[in-house]
């Protein structure tokens, strides 16, 4: 297909249905307004079409055009101590070549997903919520990824909660279903392991302090394959009401344990970054490094690193990146709603940790633009979003291309 074609496919794609990009459905206060179904129920309809065609740096294609969405229903809070939430989801072909495969929008060989997603119940008490079964969690390195059809979903046993500014949750997972599978498999034979079925356990903790600052802390072990420790500072600074600069550091070492089912390894990964905002403008800088004894792991979720871009997340044994960015919010300039991103990042330095061999050098290009139309507005909770992507390897036999094109609809009752 040709490039024009291409995006005369994901305009298509653009006109034919809806969303905001939210994800499922979580334990939590139902909205004040809106329909009930009886016992005072809130039924949850998100649908979504997307859009997706790449070709490698090696000239492999991967398209595919889907069209679904979710289901769901949650409870009130029965007594004010339960609650209980059922969320069903969809992702149908509506184009994609089976030689084409990989979109991650449906299965690997172009089938359609329907499975339930969310199934729990919860119970609070004394500001504590414990949550089991089938969920959503969203941490750094465990989160549900949600940039195609379907977010990654988690089997797991769930404690959090919140003390004055500091919010926490922990608990044990057992299995997680990714975005384009519809089974539920064990957290080590997610990560990639072959021995014995185990889980992970996690806990993670947010200190928020001003306007958007934080210090987060989470760790994460995954028995008999690796831990992963987590920490990281966001510290904005406003000059005045249109002027501000935010700081941000993370910190990640990994390393594995146990029966170590991946192999014996351990790295670390860090990022610094600073943005100034003036008005509606924003640019960013980025630096990430990441140690010489593996690549950074994230298979449960998306790679927290700051330079985590739409095709590669700049996490190479060895690798040190830059990126540079920029943003404008056209709200202030007559469209509200409207805003344009673009970043650029560059990764050298990158090794096979195995052999020690040097690898390529790369950069790619993001360029993506978003749409939500206003509350209060009749197409309220409808979003739309273009992106382009451009990744350069050298030595490789083409530039890597990736179009995303999606739109959401968070259906108001």
């Amino acid at each position: 297909m040709t490039q024009r074609k291409q995006v005369l496919a994901a305009l298509v794609a653009l006109a034919c249905v809806s969303a905001t990009g939210a994800q499922g459905i979580n334990p939590g206060e139902l909205p004040k307004e809106g329909y009930r179904l009886p016992g005072g129920i809130e039924p949850v309809v998100q649908l979504r079409t997307y859009y997706f065609d790449q070709e490698s740096t090696s000239g492999t294609p991967s398209k595919a055009w889907a069209l679904g969405g979710w289901i769901g229903a949650r409870t009130p809070w029965w007594g004010d101590v339960f609650q209980a939430a059922v969320n069903f989801y969809t992702s149908q072909r509506l184009y994609g070549p089976d030689d084409e495969g990989g979109t991650k929008l449906l299965q690997s060989n172009q089938d359609a997903i329907n499975v339930l997603g969310e199934a729990f119940g919860a119970i609070r008490f004394a500001g504590q919520t414990f949550t089991g079964y089938r969920q959503l969690i969203n941490r750094p390195f465990i989160n549900p990824q949600d940039n195609r059809m379907i977010p990654n979903t988690f089997e797991a046993y769930t404690l959090s909660g919140k003390v004055a500014d500091v919010s926490y949750v922990g608990g044990y997972i057992t299995k997680e279903k990714l975005r384009d599978t519809e089974s539920f498999r064990w957290m080590s034979n997610i990560a990639g392991g072959s021995g014995n079925q185990e889980g992970v356990a996690f806990a993670g903790g947010t200190y928020a302090f001003g306007k958007g600052g934080y210090v987060r802390l989470d760790e994460q072990y995954a028995f008999d394959t690796f831990n992963t420790f987590y920490a990281d500072v966001r510290y904005p600074i406003a000059f005045d009401d249109k002027t501000s600069l935010t700081l941000g550091a993370q910190y990640y070492p990994q390393t594995s344990v146990g029966d170590a089912q991946l192999g014996t390894f351990s790295t670390w990964g860090y990022g610094i970054t600073g943005e100034l905002t003036y008005g509606p403008v924003g640019a960013q800088l980025y630096w990430t490094q990441t140690g010489t004894g593996g690549d950074t792991q994230n298979p449960f979720g998306s790679h927290p690193s700051y330079l985590n871009l739409m095709q590669v997340a700049f996490n190479t044994a060895g690798e040190k990146a830059w990126g540079i960015g920029g943003d404008v919010d056209f709200a202030d300039l007559g469209a509200p709603g409207l805003t344009a991103e673009l970043i650029y990042a560059q990764g050298h330095a990158r090794i096979n940790s195995t052999t020690g061999a040097p690898l390529p050098d790369r950069n790619e290009t993001d360029a993506s633009v978003y749409y939500a139309f206003a509350k209060g507005s009749p197409l309220a909770g409808l979003g739309a979003a273009f992106r382009y992507s451009w990744l350069h390897q050298d030595g490789a036999a083409q530039t890597g291309t990736q179009l995303r094109a999606y739109l959401n609809y968070a259906v108001k009752f």
